[in-house]
Order: structure tokens, then sequence, then C-alpha cells
């Protein structure tokens, strides 16, 4: 990860791959996991224990699928080569076929070159340092048989699967059957850790990903399963320092199965509600709600999005005043704070964060986005696709709507002759994207909304925006979908 989030300051004020021969199929599923942590660099800015402790909360969360793992292999003290990835790997899947589920989790630093668009991880364990590719990640990933998960938890993570930017060089090497791919950001986004003096830590998106998944929060049809689609859009509900991505975009291939007795949770504060995501210029004061577990001292922080950047420097900060009492008694508590005056005026995103603080150190217990959205004027709407897609090879359709403010937008996939097949999203509050972007994304798999392929031919997305009581509309160039 590029950099550290100063949240500490805010809590306390102050060679070849070596596999054995792949057995052939036998019909049965067996899940294993490899979760990779690295924290010491030697050219970048370390990270203990955050990504280690990442590793420890994905491997809780694994140990309590209903199907099982049968191994969860953890190397905590991070990789430094491409040869000793690949030897994790061989050696985390072996006797793997054709049946069987690997799943990778990596948690590092990211980057991502402009100008030749190639997105790299970086490899270290604080004696040595190297550079990993997304051709010889996926190469590696290639020679272990069946079905991989990859969850990537870095900075412009997302450029791994060609999301988050646009451009002739972004690319998704992932695409197919074989892969399904979860991201912690775009391509051209930060991806945030936290970490506080009693040495507890973190990134934002392991956390909200493994509270998902525990609390039963990303199960959105209650039905038990949490899908890659439903982890997806759990995390843009709660977790707003970046933007998830993820490979198939509206896959229902399941990620977790929760167990029949869920596993106690022993966070001391849960179910964040806003009333609201969205405010106008006029409005100054968000609302929300919680549960508190257990007696314990809440402080919350608004984080301002300027400059493309999040401000987790200039926190704005205020304790619960029930922490004058020693803090916060069980039950569900409503709340209210107000953002600064200078800061709320203009339109733009900011961060509600709720802190927790025990003894044990301090929690990032919540984070929710808002988007602080205008009451009237022209957004001034941009919209770019790609010229085409192959469906049948797991390509996907590219939609970037560049907006001059926060807004709500409705995005709809029109036939020929002009009829909606397919809606991408209904009134759904835009998000920062990254640095000198104004703009969202969003990604069509080729399928009509009864979930069957679209027939090949020509489409073209539909973009609407309300403002101010007027509904603006752009329609793109075709897309042929082949």
């Amino acid at each position: 990860m590029e950099r550290l989030a100063a949240l500490m300051l805010a809590l306390w004020m102050a060679g070849a791959m070596l596999c054995a021969p792949a057995a052939a199929a036998d019909g049965n599923t067996v899940r294993r996991a490899l979760l990779i942590g690295c924290d010491a660099f030697l050219t970048h800015e370390n990270t203990a224990p955050s990504a280690r402790l990442n590793v420890e909360r994905m491997a809780r969360a694994l140990a309590s699928d209903a199907r099982g793992y049968a191994a969860v292999r953890q190397e905590t003290d991070g990789l430094s080569s491409l040869q000793d990835l690949q030897s994790a790997i061989g050696n985390a899947f072996a006797g793997a076929d054709g049946d069987d589920v690997s799943l990778v989790y990596l948690c590092t630093h990211g980057l991502y070159d402009r100008i030749s668009y190639a997105p790299l991880l970086v490899l270290s364990d604080g004696t040595r340092e190297e550079s990993l590719t997304a051709p010889a990640l996926k190469e590696a990933l290639d020679a272990v048989p069946g079905r991989k998960i990859l969850i990537l938890d870095a900075c412009n993570s997302g450029a791994f699967i060609g999301k988050g930017a646009r451009g002739e060089g972004t690319q998704n090497l992932f695409a197919g059957d074989d892969y399904l791919v979860l991201t912690s950001a775009g391509a051209l986004e930060n991806s945030f850790l936290w970490h506080d003096r009693q040495l507890a830590g973190g990134s934002y998106f392991a956390q909200e990903l493994c509270d998902g998944l525990l609390g039963g929060g990303f199960d959105l049809d209650a039905d038990g399963v949490v899908t890659l689609a439903e982890a997806r859009q759990g995390l843009l509900e709660c977790h707003g320092a970046s933007t998830a991505q993820s490979y198939p975009q509206f896959s229902d291939a399941p990620l977790y199965v929760r167990p029949q007795t869920p596993p106690e949770n022993d966070a001391p504060l849960t179910d964040v509600v806003l009333d609201t995501a969205s405010l106008s210029p006029g409005e100054d004061t968000l609302y929300f709600s919680f549960t508190v577990r257990r007696t314990v001292r809440v402080q919350y922080q608004i984080i301002y999005y300027r400059g493309g950047q999040w401000r987790f420097d200039a926190p704005q900060t205020m304790e619960d005043q029930e922490n004058s009492r020693g803090g916060l008694t069980p039950g569900r508590k409503q709340r209210a704070v107000t953002l600064t005056a200078e800061e709320s005026a203009p339109t733009g995103y900011a961060l509600l964060q709720i802190v927790a603080q025990e003894d044990s150190g301090a929690v990032l217990a919540g984070s929710r986005l808002i988007a602080v959205q205008p009451e009237s004027g022209d957004p001034g709407l941009e919209l770019w696709c790609s010229e085409s897609a192959r469906p049948a090879r797991g390509e996907e359709v590219c939609a970037y709507v560049r907006h001059a403010f926060p807004c709500r937008l409705t995005v709809r996939v029109l036939d020929e002759s002009g009829a909606a097949v397919r809606r991408l999203a209904y009134k759904t509050s835009s998000r920062p994207v990254g640095e000198r972007q104004d703009g969202s994304y969003f990604y069509w798999d080729g399928r009509l909304e009864d979930g069957t392929a679209a027939p090949p031919g020509l489409y073209a997305l539909e973009v609407t925006c309300a403002v101010g009581g007027r509904t603006y509309r752009l329609t793109g160039s075709p897309v042929r979908i082949e």
C-alpha cells in the first residue's frame, strides 16, 4: 500500500514453480487458501503490524466458512520474490485438481504506471524486495488447476483487472471462467491502512470485508451465501476510503457460506446505519445509529476529500458525550455530528469514521462515505465507453461517466431500437475514484436483465442525472457485442 493513513495521530491526538502433477478431477471440491501479508519494506513505508493482522483476520473468516478449507497457509512475514511466491503457491495448493478452489489473499504496497498502464505489487520481507507484475502473477496462478479466487489488498490493485481507469493499455489478464477477483481499490486509487500505538490495526478493506462476512451484513438476500457480487456491494456501502472492484462484475459465485451457528462477534460496536449518505450544501448534520455490544468509549472523525486525496492528516474529531461517564453502555444508539462550517458548504466527499477505544487498543468500528451534492447546476456529463466486447471470452464493457460534482446516476443499456435491456445503476451516489478523476466507472458483463447473454449486435449506454428538479441525459456511442 502506497501510504499509511495517519489514524494513530487522530485517535490518540498525539525460478519455475515446483508443482506436483495435477490430479484428475474427482468430482469433489477441496478448498485451500494462501494468505500473504508484507509489512517490512526497503523502498516503501513499513506497515507493521497491519498486513499481518489482515492475514490473521482473513484466516479467522475462512475458518468459519461452512464449506471448510482443507488448508490455510499464512505468510505473515512477507515474501520477497516471484520465486518465493511460486514456491508458496506450490506448497499451498499441492494436489489441487480441476474441481478445487484455491484462494490467494495478498496485502502489500501497490503501484500503477500511468504511462505504460502496468500495475505492480511489491513483494518484500524487509531484507529483499521485488516487484510483481500482472503477467507474472497470472502465470504463477495458472499453474494451479481449478478455480482461483484472488483478493488483492493494495493501492491501485484494480489495475490488475483493468478497472478504475480507462485507456488503450488497461486490460484484465484474469478474464475467463478460472478466476474470481476482488480488489481493495481502483487502478488510480490509494488503499489505506490504520494502526494505533498499542499495535492494533489493519486495512480498512480487510476489516470491512471480514466483518461483513462474519457478521452476515454482506449476505444481502439472507440465503446464507455471500456471492462475489454481494461482497463488492457490501463493501461499496460500508467502505468509503477506496472503491472495491471485482471480476466478474455481477458474479453469483459463492465467496463465503455462513455456518448454521455463526461465530461469536467480539466487536464492541456493530450495525452502523446512516440516515442518508447524501447531503446538500445547506445541510451540515449527519444522523446515524449503531449498536453497542459492551461498554466502550467512542470517538467520531470526519475525513474530508480535498485535491484528489483523503485528508487523514487533518481529521475533524469529536468525542461522544457519554465518554465523560465512562463510555457508552450496551444498546442501540442514535447520534448526530455536524460538519465544520468551512467544510460543509462546498460540494464534495467526506468519510464518517467511528472509533471504539478500549484498554486493548482502538478499533475502527465503522466507516461510511458521505457525498455533499449541489441543489442545482449542470453536472456537465460526458460518457466514454468501450467500442466492443466479447462476453463469451469474459470481457466486459467499461463506461466512464465524467461529472463536475457529486451526483446520483442511473445507467441503462439500450438495444438498437432504444429499448432498455439492462440497468447497471439506479440513482447511485457517485464516489471518488482517484486523483484527477471527476467521474464514475460502470461495467457491463454483456447480460440482459434476466441474466441471459445479450445477442451479438450494437448497444448503447445511457446515463441520467437529476439535479435540482432537472434531469440531464446522455447516450454514448454504440458498443458492439460480439
